[in-house]
């Protein structure tokens, strides 16, 4: 049998071979962790089994063997400059759990490297922790490793996590022992795995989490103590394997990658030279590194997204935005100025799709998401270069380049920090590193995945596998007779807590629903014989379901209790749910057959419903929507709730939830089922939620807003029963209220009061006052112009938008009077024109000129003095307003607008500045004026003079 070659052949050899040894094939964890706190991205293979390696778990096997999906981003700045960093990679383990251990693991790993993929074996080196004798002797004298090949290293080096034993963290923890590959890049004999020549790669790594890591003792040695358990834990990256068995030294030359590599290459017309020095400075190299990195960069989005992580400003979405700009930046310093990076996606798909077929179903909203996404970064792209530029102009004088200017740029503009760096050293400038650094201590944690997982205890999670999973008798009913079977205060077991105690506590069987699938957990109360614990949460940890608390009255211990759950608020929470079910079918009806739910979240106060869509909903969509599920309300569909196989839900067509894992028996909800059900119905889904007996039982349903939250994904908050009703009251209460502040008694359709707060961008309930507002404005500008303010008839929203013609209309007669106004002055002004220094002043106070007409005066000053500087204030309402005009002349003999302005704008109570051309400021202080206006000659005189004259001087 040939050699397996390609990535997917060494791959499914690789599980193969463990399989063959009693090891579970387990699929890859998602990309986005489940249930788990400690990091934003799955980083190794062993993060889906933390609890089996603590004892904790309830998997049915205590062998296993993975491919694991994996993403790091903390060493990003590497990618694709040198030969073994990605963000995303693939991690070939197999673990035990209290199974086999260091003798195993040690030839079954050797047997699969020298006989499977037949690999020399005097061109592998072993390291070994130097207090592992145990693994030491089983390579000597077991496989036969010459001496010279097995090296000794310290806790950096061969201790998982690396240094714990002096520096932490505590918890599990092991020694370990790598595999290494002799790439031979040179003939040295003394080059060996501990030389930085980067000639020896290692290629897999065997750790033995045997102890439970303490801090150290007193006197600085480490502190190690039996875990009780032997686990293997052994991490191979699938790249780095490739890459020897296909005679490479650089990842980036493997097949999957030159697929991708070829495609990059095809869009920015570049040429990728494989006899290019890493890290040199020459234009291939450089254009090297930026093809590969756009290469990892869209492979690592192209899967989040397929995993449910999607572009955001926070956590693991901020992670993906980033990639996806840093490509778009690399794709431009390749010359491609257009959103090509989509492009590259369907590469992708097939080189890795017949092994992980979510990204094959993701592939469009991928594609979608990134030209979007792309676009929209490439509008601000030029925006940030010019930002920069005028950082770099404010920093001519100084020798390094601003650490509050480049975080800035990071975190507003999307710009990677080495980007800047390189701007800046182009200049001549280093970037101010320890100021950036403090600035970005606060985001650390959100642009590096943790690469070492908290392994937290407590007693629930300890008493998992004595409890088993929890039974939940809340579908049928809301109350059960029950026990307290653990009680928790402060991660420990204890027998009483007192009142005002917040616990978690564990129930032989109970009825609330914890919380998964989008729907809230369960709130209710708990009756021991004299105590009383009101539950605040359900939550639950793989079968083990753990009720949140505080404890009211009397002394609660584990005993006898009566579970009640909160009927109003699971009520109201049912009906959400029901409702996202609707909406979801009507969506599909209205939108067509692309939309796919990407997230939902139902409580008892509205629902919230994320879903895949290249663009906003029209009004008439939203209706037809909110009509179709009001439809279904009114045909009192009855739930069909079926247990069946995962098989025979596909083949009925029932939608799955995104990101969520099915068993082998899947539960089925169908609203509207046809006879004989096969395939018929209004809605069907796979769900473990709950729900209505009949969809009657929703009442009513109302769609509150309609938004983007990422490229490509739209949102839709709703609500359903008494709450829609509520909105439906609050609505004809708000517009009643609107109606009698404009002397309106009918109003057709209470619903547009939304329009109509978007439009002055206001909430429902604020929308009286701005509307009275409005009504007050118009009348004072007519009152003012002396006109008549329109013939306000016709509904609600007819009549606001009269209101705001008349508005426009009057604005509009406003500025025509101030315009000319402004234009009878220009001659008075012009013959007050006095030199100063041998620059022309024209400096006045003019009356109920607002901004825009001091603006207008000053251009008709402009053109007719084109080399003068002109001080223009004025007063209108109260408040006054500041214009100062130097022209090339003036500026040129050191006049300057903006110091101008700057001096001037604390006379009359407010703040300005501006271009040394042009500058405006506005204030509060009207009497203020005639003591600034009588400054500007001092201060010109000033300027022009050199002698820095200021308002302290004059």
């Amino acid at each position: 049998m040939a050699k397996p070659f390609t990535t997917a052949e060494i791959r499914e050899a690789f599980l193969s071979f463990f399989a063959t040894k009693g090891c579970i094939r387990y699929v890859s964890a998602p990309l986005v962790p489940e249930n788990d706190p400690t990091t934003l991205f799955t980083v190794a293979g062993m993060s889906q089994f933390k609890d089996m390696f603590l004892g904790r778990g309830t998997h049915p096997f205590t062998r296993a063997t993975t491919c694991q999906k994996c993403i790091r981003t903390n060493d990003i700045l590497n990618v694709g400059r040198t030969a073994r960093h990605h963000t995303f990679f693939e991690m070939l383990g197999n673990f035990s759990f209290n199974d086999y251990f260091k003798k195993e693991a040690i030839h079954w790993a050797w047997e699969f490297l020298t006989q499977t993929l037949g690999l020399p074996a005097d061109r592998l080196s072993i390291s070994v922790h130097e207090i592992d004798g145990e693994a030491h002797r089983i390579w000597r004298e077991e496989i036969g490793i010459p001496a010279s090949r097995i090296f000794k290293l310290g806790d950096n080096d061969n201790f998982w996590p690396a240094n714990a034993p002096k520096e932490g963290p505590e918890g599990p923890g092991g020694c370990c022992s790598e595999i290494f590959w002799d790439h031979r890049i040179n003939d040295d004999p003394n080059d060996n795995l501990t030389s930085n020549t980067g000639r020896f790669v290692e290629i897999w790594n065997l750790v033995f989490p045997e102890f439970n890591v303490r801090k150290p003792h007193a006197d600085g040695s480490p502190h190690l103590v039996n875990l009780g358990r032997r686990n293997i834990d052994t991490g191979s990256g699938l790249e780095r394997v490739a890459a020897v068995m296909q005679g490479v030294y650089n990842n980036f030359d493997t097949d999957i990658f030159q697929s991708l590599i070829a495609r990059v290459c095809a869009i920015s017309g570049k040429t990728y030279d494989k006899t290019a020095i890493l890290g040199a400075k020459t234009r291939a190299s450089e254009d090297n590194a930026l093809i590969r990195r756009i290469a990892d960069h869209v492979r690592a989005v192209t899967f989040c997204m397929a995993d449910g992580a999607t572009p955001g400003n926070s956590d693991r979405g901020y992670i993906v935005r980033r990639l996806i700009r840093r490509a778009t930046l690399d794709l431009d310093r390749l010359g491609v100025d257009e959103t090509r990076l989509h492009e590259v996606v369907p590469v992708v798909v097939a080189v890795m799709g017949q092994d992980y077929p979510e990204v094959i179903r993701r592939q469009d909203l991928t594609c979608e998401t990134l030209k979007a996404e792309e676009a929209l970064f490439r509008r601000t792209l030029r925006k940030g270069l010019d930002l920069f530029q005028r950082s770099l102009d404010r920093q001519k004088d100084s020798d390094a380049f601003s650490g509050d200017d480049a975080f800035e740029l990071v975190t507003t503009h999307g710009f990677p920090k080495e980007v800047i760096a390189e701007l800046a050293g182009n200049e001549g400038l280093k970037l101010d590193e320890s100021r950036y650094a403090l600035r970005w201590k606060d985001h650390q944690t959100v642009s590096h995945s943790k690469q070492v997982e908290v392994f937290t205890t407590s007693a629930l999670q300890e008493a998992k596998p004595r409890l088993g999973p929890t039974p939940f008798v809340g579908y049928g009913t809301l109350k059960a007779e029950a026990e307290i079977t653990l009680l928790e205060l402060d991660g420990k077991a204890v027998t009483v807590a007192p009142t005002g105690s917040n616990v978690r506590f564990a129930l032989s069987k109970t009825p609330f629903y914890a919380e998964s699938g989008g729907q809230a957990g369960d709130q209710g109360l708990i009756k021991g014989v004299d105590f009383t614990i009101q539950v605040n949460d359900t939550q639950k940890d793989e079968g083990l379901v753990i009720h949140r608390g505080t404890v009211m009255g009397g002394t609660a211990r584990p005993s006898p209790v009566t579970a009640l759950v909160d009927q109003d608020r699971r009520l109201a929470t049912t009906r959400h749910h029901s409702a996202t079910h609707l909406l979801h079918a009507a969506l599909t009806t209205v939108l067509g057959a692309h939309i796919e739910q990407q997230g939902s979240q139902v409580g008892p106060d509205g629902l919230r419903f994320d879903f895949n869509h290249a663009k906003a909903l029209s009004r008439e969509e939203t209706t037809a929507i909110e009509t179709q599920i009001a439809s279904a309300i009114k045909a009192a569909h009855a739930a069909v709730i079926v247990e069946m196989s995962l098989e025979a839900a596909k083949k009925l067509g029932a939608k799955a939830q995104f990101g969520e894992k099915y068993g082998a028996t899947v539960r089925v909800v169908t609203f509207g089922e046809t006879a004989g059900a096969e395939g018929g119905a209004w809605s069907r889904e796979f769900c473990g939620g709950c729900h209505v007996a009949n969809t009657a039982e929703i009442g009513s349903f109302r769609i509150t807003r309609e938004e983007a939250v990422a490229a490509g994904i739209r949102r839709i908050t709703a609500v359903a029963g008494t709450a829609a009703q509520k909105l439906a009251d609050d609505e004809v209460r708000i517009a009643i209220d609107c109606g009698r502040r404009l002397g309106i008694t009918h109003v057709a359709d209470p619903r547009v009061i939304h329009d109509l707060a978007r439009s002055f961008k206001s909430t429902p309930a604020e929308l009286p006052e701005r509307i009275g507002a409005l009504a007050k404005q118009v009348y004072d500008q007519a009152k003012r112009l002396r006109v008549s303010s329109g013939t306000l008839t016709g509904d609600l929203p007819e009549r606001v938008m009269l209101m705001q013609e008349d508005l426009k209309r009057m604005f509009k007669l406003a500025e025509k009077h101030a315009a000319q106004a402004a234009a009878s002055v220009v001659d008075d002004l012009m013959a007050a024109k006095r030199l100063v220094a041998g620059v022309e002043l024209i400096v006045s106070a003019v009356d109920q000129l607002d901004g825009k007409a001091l603006r207008t005066l000053a251009d008709l000053i402009k053109s007719k003095a084109p080399d003068a500087c002109v001080v223009l204030g004025s007063v209108i309402d109260g408040k006054v307003g500041l214009i100062a005009l130097a022209s090339g002349a003036a500026r040129s003999r050191g006049a300057d607008a903006g110091k101008l302005i700057a001096q001037l704008a604390p006379m009359v109570g407010g703040r300005g500045g501006g271009k040394p051309d042009l500058a405006q400021a506005g204030g509060t202080d009207a009497a203020g004026l005639p003591a600034a206006i009588a400054a500007v000659e001092t201060l010109v005189a000033g300027m022009i003079s050199g002698a820095g004259a200021s308002l302290g001087q004059a």
